[in-house]
């Protein structure tokens, strides 16, 4: 079912709901910056309006020179590039209203990739092009993948969002359920170097839950109505105010 929200609509109301930004961000001042502080070129993709990817820039990349970002919803890609100007005046930007399959690559190898939280909207066979790529084509010798998804499944146990998206979709068939050893698996296995990883136990509010955010459900487009996605909603959240909702953090580097 298509849903009546926009992509943004969405995202915006998920984001008020989740902790993600408070807990991750502090950390980009101290540990991410260790390893992404010397990158002066970076590519991000599925940007989205930079919700977590501008801290990122802003906080653990002091010698960026060059960003471009690869989004291709319009109203997403419109503000993200007024909040680039606003908050990084002086970082060569540009916004490439567009998928990655269409996306060109850089003319030149950079220094970074960012990937937050766009793992989802790939199979696993399209995942695997897209490490490579990276790897052969887009970055430098030396450079970092940076990848942030949330964690479906914590000691083995289906987190709650899971269960919902369980009961609406098939999860043999689901590629949207990807683990951290899974993405740590296929990117080493293209030639990456895992060199930090961290899990961040952040939650989602899910009181009174809003059509936006449970449109959310209907990521990427599944045939199921937003009314089924109420009614499993309810059967997993019951009357909790608050989920478990951890975030993965991994970089790895190429050699």
């Amino acid at each position: 079912m298509t849903s009546l929200f926009t992509f943004r609509q969405i995202m915006d109301s998920f984001y008020k709901r989740t902790d993600d930004h408070d807990v991750i961000v502090p950390s980009f001042t101290v540990e991410i910056k260790f390893h992404m502080e010397n990158v002066k070129s970076c590519v991000s993709i599925g940007t989205g309006h930079g919700s977590i990817e501008l801290p990122c820039l802003e906080h653990s990349m002091p010698n960026l020179t060059k960003f471009t970002a690869v989004e291709p919803d319009p109203e997403s890609a419109a503000t993200l590039k007024k909040n680039l100007a606003e908050r990084l005046p002086n970082v060569r930007s540009d916004v490439c209203q567009e998928t990655v399959q269409s996306w060109r690559d850089p003319d030149e190898s950079v220094d970074a990739v960012l990937l937050s939280h766009v793992l989802y909207y790939f199979n696993p066979e399209a995942r695997m092009a897209l490490f490579k790529r990276l790897y052969d084509t887009v970055l430098k010798s030396g450079g970092f993948i940076f990848i942030l998804i949330h964690s479906f499944f914590s000691y083995d146990e289906p987190s709650a969002y899971c269960k919902v998206s369980q009961l609406l979709k098939s999860f043999e068939k689901s590629h949207e359920f990807i683990t951290d050893r899974e993405v740590v698996d296929a990117v080493v296995s293209v030639g990456f170097e895992l060199c930090y990883e961290r899990m961040y136990n952040c939650h989602l509010n899910v009181e009174d839950p809003d059509d936006a955010f449970l449109s959310l459900f209907l990521l990427p487009e599944k045939d199921v109505s937003l009314e089924a996605v109420r009614q499993a909603a309810k059967e997993v959240f019951g009357d909790s105010k608050r989920v478990n909702h951890d975030v993965w953090l991994a970089i790895f580097r190429k050699p």
